[in-house]
């Protein structure tokens, strides 16, 4: 394997995640500069790959700019629909006590760091994504136990609170990637 295509090759899984023909372009493209680099540089290809950087670095600042890969975005979404679904607190079995409400609140508390990671390390977008998937499962949840539990009452507090709650989830996945490109300094274009 030749220098290029090993520097290539640990581009390419620095940008794990991105969309397969999004990652292509961008190697090929990287492979055209770099070779241009090599002959401009009198066939020095360690300096070609020196002015470039480090693979990793690259890789990484890629899928910053472009983000994760549609089938990363859905499987984001549906983990976090799933801990929400579990974070209502009339689906969890137990007596009346703290139980089903304490268990609830882990789930919600895991299901808005997990929202608050995707935002982060997968943009804004992927984010609300994230939170809205949880929103909806929440509403889902909610409805499946007042369809199906005999006797359950739904307070207008309870009602609103499950609302707010669902509502900054969303909120959740766009503050910080939002925050997070407003607040990085810009960097070199590659």
């Amino acid at each position: 394997m030749t220098p290029p295509d090993a520097y290539l090759e640990q581009v390419r899984r620095a940008m794990s995640g991105m969309e397969p023909r999004v990652r292509d372009d961008i190697l090929r493209e990287l492979r055209s500069h770099i070779a241009e680099s090599t002959a401009a540089n009198g066939g020095n290809v360690n300096a070609s790959l020196a002015a470039v950087g480090s693979a990793e670095e690259v890789g990484r600042h890629y899928r910053e700019l472009y983000g994760y890969g549609r089938a990363y975005k859905t499987l984001f979404a549906a983990i976090a629909s799933f801990l929400a679904f579990l974070s209502v607190p009339v689906l969890a079995a137990g007596a009346e006590s703290l139980f089903p409400y304490a268990l609830s609140i882990v789930f919600l508390v895991i299901a808005a760091a997990w929202i608050l990671w995707v935002s982060v390390a997968a943009g804004s977008r992927a984010g609300i994504l994230a939170g809205f998937a949880a929103m909806v499962s929440r509403f889902a949840a909610f409805g499946i136990a007042a369809i199906t539990l005999v006797g359950a009452e739904t307070t207008a507090n309870g009602l609103g609170l499950l609302i707010v709650v669902s509502v900054m989830l969303v909120v959740l996945g766009w503050i910080p990637g939002t925050a997070k490109k407003a607040w990085s300094a810009p960097r070199a274009q590659l």
